[in-house]
């Protein structure tokens, strides 16, 4: 298929959500940091205009103001193509032309029917904050995990409190409504699911309150990783979070954060101090009440779902100004193992990593091609299959190097990646070759004096 074709690139949207934080600093989508939803994010008219090229959802009154709502700025092509090596603009100028095409043609424009329960959503979330537009519902009707297919719901809702919460879930329960929570609907497992009837989107909720002398930060439902990172840094602290488009809160009640700062900072329960939750009553409890579950308890058993994050008080740790980052390679996964394993024994480092050259030729490289290229370089002329990451303060830098195995620093990982298109040639080849001895290739070309 043609990689200019907005259909193709549309369809290729793996709903990452990196569209929705701002981790280049260039800016977010205008209109969908005003809305909310996903439809009036890069993301959701991807889904959007996939949709309307294959007849399953009509033109709009709200899809003339999505489409309308972009200002054409470039942000997202920024953002996907650093991660996706996707340009979603044309998706979004294509739209615009679909939707400019079907006016001119006099063709219908639907509006939704107001039904009752809408109207009672409306009045508990605000007018502007529920809806039943298809081109609303679209963005929440699949994921693209191998588990799930396309199931539109019939309402999206959007709270701002606890309160709301509280009385969607009892309107849901006296109407009999099936629901669904959804945080930034960016799982890889496929376990997004949009229910038949409500999907609770909780973006809206993005309180964060920091507590510097307590090390402790109070976050709703709708905050980032990225968000609460950034934050937490203004005051040279660090939250032990998952990637950075996952919600803090679903990240936690969902699977426990599990990350490379877990070699010191811990899993699971060792993340927060306290949670507040709506039951599935609408009745509002948290966990540091005596008779709260106790979420993180083992039973071989299935247990019912405690209710809906609204809160978490988050555990914060303090920085050193002298932490870096050292990559150790590896010959192969049992060595890289037992170096992993070896450095957590003794407690050196605050994050551990054992990384293959799947994502260390990714990371490095600005695009697909480039990436290839450098997995074969690293493998197949340096010998190396995999590498440890540990990131610590100057003791534990200290102590890695004192372990006398090659070590790629900070400054040498900046030298190659910008030097990538040498790395990649070769030509450099013959000088690590002539001066191994019996060193591996890379021992060679990671030692100090060969920088």
């Amino acid at each position: 298929m043609n990689l200019q074709d907005p259909l193709h690139t549309a369809k290729r949207c793996r709903h990452y959500a990196m569209c929705k934080i701002d981790f280049l600093g260039t800016g977010l989508c205008p209109p969908g940091e005003e809305k909310f939803y996903v439809s009036y994010f890069p993301q959701g008219r991807m889904d959007i205009y996939t949709a309307l090229r294959e007849g399953r959802i009509p033109v709009t009154e709200r899809l003339l103001d999505i489409a309308d709502s972009c200002t054409l700025c470039g942000s997202c092509d920024k953002q996907c193509y650093f991660v996706t090596e996707l340009r979603p603009l044309q998706v979004m100028q294509a739209l615009k032309e679909h939707v400019a095409s079907h006016l001119e043609e006099n063709k219908p424009v639907v509006r939704p029917e107001n039904d009752q329960i809408l109207g009672k959503l409306r009045n508990i979330v605000g007018t502007d904050w529920a809806s039943s537009d298809p081109a609303i519902l679209i963005s929440y009707a699949h994921d693209p995990g191998p588990f799930t297919g396309m199931q539109l719901p019939r309402y999206v809702a959007l709270p701002n409190s606890t309160e709301d919460v509280s009385r969607v879930v009892k309107l849901c329960r006296k109407h009999d409504i099936p629901y669904a929570v959804r945080g930034n609907g960016s799982s890889v497992m496929g376990f997004v699911f949009s229910p038949e009837g409500l999907v609770l989107d909780l973006r809206r909720m993005q309180e964060i309150r920091i507590d510097a002398d307590n090390w402790l930060a109070s976050v709703g439902p709708g905050v980032s990783a990225f968000d609460l990172q950034r934050r937490a840094a203004e005051h040279n602290l660090r939250a032990n979070v998952a990637e950075p488009a996952a919600l803090v809160c679903a990240n936690i009640m969902c699977s426990g954060i599990f990350t490379t700062y877990s070699n010191a900072y811990g899993t699971a329960a060792d993340n927060y101090m306290d949670a507040e939750f709506v039951d599935a009553d609408g009745e509002v409890f948290t966990l540091s009440q005596r008779q709260a579950p106790n979420l993180f308890a083992f039973l071989p058993e299935e247990l019912p779902v405690p209710g809906i994050c609204t809160r978490a008080d988050v555990r914060l740790h303090p920085k050193t100004e002298d932490e870096e980052g050292l990559l150790i390679p590896c010959a192969d996964f049992t060595e890289a193992a037992q170096l992993a394993r070896d450095l957590s024994q003794r407690r050196i480092g605050l994050a551990l990593a054992l990384l293959g050259l799947e994502y260390i030729s990714t990371f490095m490289s600005p695009t697909k091609e480039a990436a290839h290229r450098i997995k074969r370089v690293l493998r197949d002329d340096l010998g190396i299959e995999y590498a440890v990451l540990m990131i610590g303060d100057r003791y534990a830098a200290q102590a890695v190097r004192s372990m006398d195995v090659p070590v790629i620093d900070q400054g040498t990982l900046r030298l190659i990646t910008l030097g990538l298109p040498n790395l990649i040639e070769g030509g450099w080849l013959e000088l690590v070759t002539e001066a191994e001895g019996r060193s591996r290739p890379y021992e060679t070309l990671f030692r100090s004096e060969t920088r």
